[in-house]
């Protein structure tokens, strides 16, 4: 897995443009908020990791159902969508105290989940 040395998800979501996104998950509870954080930590880690992907969604529970224990979140079976195909992803998230800043996160891009797989999975084609 490749350690991120640098948590990204922070200044993501205090640039303006993702005033939404602090809305939704200031209404989330503790471990949906979680899930959400992580998934801003993977996309913001996988397009810094390599510029030609261009995260735009992420689905914790694609193939594996994630788990979720204290301030820790791992997902094994997770999903990306970049540039219109969907990528296989393996994460593990950590919080501080309260479960509102992402402290650590390691990840693992997979393959390409064949186009096939997508209704099956509950992965969406476009937005």
């Amino acid at each position: 897995m490749i350690q991120a040395t640098q948590m990204l998800s922070a200044k993501t979501l205090a640039d303006p443009r993702s005033r939404d996104v602090r809305a939704d998950l200031a209404s989330m509870a503790g471990g949906e908020r979680q899930l959400q954080l992580c998934a801003v930590e993977a996309m913001d880690q996988i397009r810094h990791w390599r510029r030609d992907f261009a995260p735009d969604r992420v689905v914790p529970y694609a193939t594996a159902r994630e788990r979720i224990s204290g301030p820790h979140v791992q997902a094994d079976g997770a999903a990306f969508r970049s540039k219109g195909n969907w990528y296989g992803l393996k994460f593990k998230c950590d919080f501080a105290a309260g479960g509102e800043a992402v402290t650590g996160f390691a990840f693992l891009v997979g393959d390409p989940v064949p186009r096939a797989r997508w209704d099956e999975l509950g992965l969406a084609a476009v937005h």
